[in-house]
């Protein structure tokens, strides 16, 4: 009974069997297989690489020196691609150092001629909303100076007189004040 169950297989199993393994597969025939197993677990996050921005050229320095040559060694022609190859490793390490010291200029003049800008825009920015406060303050001001005017016209059009009749009695008050005040400090 328990080889009965071993040798049953379930209909998942027997349709891989069933299904002949191609290892030579078509780019459309690979790409429809990575689909079908990305969307098999649809709920599972996908991991998508970040391309890496630059490839170091420069490799670690080597612990060890292979091709020593003694002082009195002559440079045999055996030696040539030796020294050809470690010729070529430091021009191209020397070039990389130049790369990344010429990138690091122009970012730093491109951050420079950002922040004058910046500083160019907020500062023409400023001037522009000074001359905007001004000209409403000074359209405030006039139409408060018409209200104004219009008030007063009005009042003088309805017996604008009793309004200077008061007008002219302060003054005389005030003048009266200031006289009494100082006839009191002559005292």
């Amino acid at each position: 009974m328990s080889t009965s169950k071993k040798h049953a297989l379930s209909d998942d199993e027997s349709n891989a069997e069933r299904t002949p393994i191609k290892h030579h597969l078509t780019p459309l025939e690979l790409q429809k297989k990575q689909l079908d197993k990305l969307l098999e677990k649809i709920d599972k996050p996908v991991r998508i690489p970040e391309r890496p921005t630059a490839k170091p050229i420069n490799r670690e320095p080597k612990d060890y020196v292979k091709n020593i040559q003694g002082s009195s060694a002559g440079a045999g022609s055996g030696d040539f691609h030796v020294y050809r190859a470690g010729r070529r490793r430091e021009y191209a390490r020397l070039k990389q150092m130049d790369e990344e010291s010429k990138e690091e200029r122009e970012q730093r003049e491109y951050e420079e001629k950002i922040q004058a800008k910046k500083a160019e825009d907020e500062e023409k920015t400023e001037k522009n909303r000074n001359k905007r406060q001004r000209r409403k303050q000074r359209a405030n001001n006039n139409r408060q100076n018409k209200k104004r005017a219009d008030a007063r016209s009005d009042d003088d059009d309805e017996g604008g007189s009793d309004k200077e009749d008061k007008e002219d009695k302060d003054d005389k008050d005030d003048k009266r004040s200031d006289q009494e005040g100082s006839d009191k400090e002559d005292r």
